[in-house]
Formats: C-alpha cells, sequence, structure tokens
C-alpha cells in the first residue's frame, strides 16, 4: 500500500509527497543495514522508469515534477554515486537525515552531494558503488551459484547497461524466473553476460513454461480427470456402456 504523510502533502502535492515516503522508507532501510552510505548520508536510488514502474499512476512527467518539487522545498538531496562515470541514474536522501559522526564514516566529505551534471567519482568510491550494486543483485537473484563469475559478469554488464537497468530488468523477470525449478534457473553469471535482463517478461515466461516448479504434486493428474469429467457430462454416450471408471 502507498502511504504519505498529509502535511509533506499539503506542501508539495499527493505525487510528490508518495515519492517522499518511499525515499524516506529507502533510506531508513538502507541506514540500518549500512547500505549506500555516502558523504555521511544513506541514500537511495531509482530512474523516472523504474519510479513509473513502482507508481503506475503518475505519468513520467509528474515523477519529474514532483522529485524537482521535493529538491527545490529543500525535502530531499540528490546526487550521483554509480559505477560508471556516464551513469546518471539520480541517488536521494531526505535533506533532515541527520549525518553520521566522523568516526563512522572516515572518508566522508563535506559539503553538497556530486551533482548529476558534473559526476566526480574516484576510482575507490566507484569500486564501493559497484560492489554494493553487486550485493543488491546478488541478493535478490533467485539462483545463488557461482559468486565470483557472477561478480565478474556484473562487472563486465556495467559497461553496456547501468544497476538501475539490470534491477529493472530483474524485477520484471522474477515472476517467471522464480516459477523455474531451480535447475533451470540461469546461473546469475549466464544471465548478466547474455544481457538477459533487456529480455521482454513474456519471452521469459515461455520458455519457464516446459520447466515450471511443480508447487502442487498431482494437480496434473486431476486438472485431467477433470477434463474428461466435464467432457461425459456434456456427452454421457462417449463414456461407453457402464463403464467403472476413466480409461
Amino acid at each position: 500500500m502507498h502511504s504519505f504523510d498529509s502535511k509533506i502533502a499539503e506542501r508539495v502535492g499527493v505525487n510528490a509527497a508518495v515519492l517522499y515516503q518511499n525515499i524516506v522508507w529507502w533510506c531508513a532501510k538502507n541506514a540500518a543495514n549500512r547500505h549506500n552510505e555516502h558523504d555521511g548520508k544513506f541514500w537511495t536510488y531509482n530512474s523516472v522508469k523504474a519510479w513509473a514502474a513502482l507508481f503506475p499512476y503518475m505519468t513520467a512527467k509528474q515523477i519529474r515534477s514532483a522529485l524537482d518539487r521535493l529538491e527545490a522545498e529543500g525535502l530531499i538531496l540528490s546526487g550521483c554515486y554509480n559505477a560508471s562515470a556516464y551513469d546518471r541514474t539520480k541517488w536521494y536522501c531526505p535533506a533532515s537525515q541527520p549525518d553520521l559522526p566522523s568516526a563512522a564514516n572516515e572518508i566522508a566529505q563535506k559539503g553538497e552531494p556530486i551533482p548529476v551534471s558534473k559526476p566526480d567519482i574516484k576510482p575507490d568510491d566507484k569500486h564501493s558503488c559497484a560492489i554494493d550494486g553487486f550485493a543488491e543483485f546478488w541478493e535478490r537473484y533467485p539462483r545463488r551459484i557461482g559468486k565470483a563469475a557472477a561478480r565478474k559478469a556484473y562487472a563486465k554488464a556495467l559497461k553496456v547497461g547501468t544497476h538501475d537497468d539490470i534491477m529493472f530488468g530483474l524485477s520484471q523477470q522474477m515472476p517467471s524466473l522464480a516459477s523455474r525449478e531451480e535447475q533451470y534457473i540461469p546461473h546469475p553469471s549466464t544471465w548478466l553476460n547474455q544481457e538477459r535482463w533487456n529480455d521482454e517478461p513474456d519471452h521469459n515466461a515461455a520458455r519457464n513454461g516446459t520447466h515450471a516448479r511443480a508447487d502442487r504434486p498431482g494437480t496434473g493428474m486431476a486438472q485431467a480427470f477433470a477434463a474428461v469429467a466435464e467432457r461425459l457430462s456434456r456427452d454421457p454416450e462417449e463414456g461407453g456402456d457402464g463403464g467403472d471408471g476413466f480409461i
């Protein structure tokens, strides 16, 4: 269920208030897990495309306007902490989020977050961000096997796509992937090397159909008997002369 603070809504509108609540929730979760920490704050990130998937009742234009309004009102901050310098996915955090003590973040820098128009990501920051991104991918992928190979494949995948693209494609395909028996789910390295995040969800569902997980043993047989029973109810003579069962 999507929720928002009525006071925030009065100030910036309902759409912006919904996005603000989502940002606050994810940043609080990341803070609890010590995840996505940069410049003494905990962040979350999304592209407009991903926001639209999360909130289908908002258009891309409405989402951009809502985020711009939140920044203009000083309710959120934005930054760029992506693994690739050419990745423009924006990161967000609540402006009121308290800074961590210097002892808790020795490499924290003072000042505003890195602006999107002028990314200045140091090698160490890029490496850290790539590790964070892979950790999220590894946690969500339904088959965890070959972690070292998957990590290399993830780093390679970032050269042709963004972390946000990869995670959005994975989220779209999760229903079909999760429905498969584990042995038929691609290794994570294979999924990444083949750029499967670009596959259409329906395409994956078609592949998965022949290897769907049997969550309810005997369901197929029950359906077969039900079909025969329905056919006989329409045409009693089809069952023969008083047979005791189905053949």
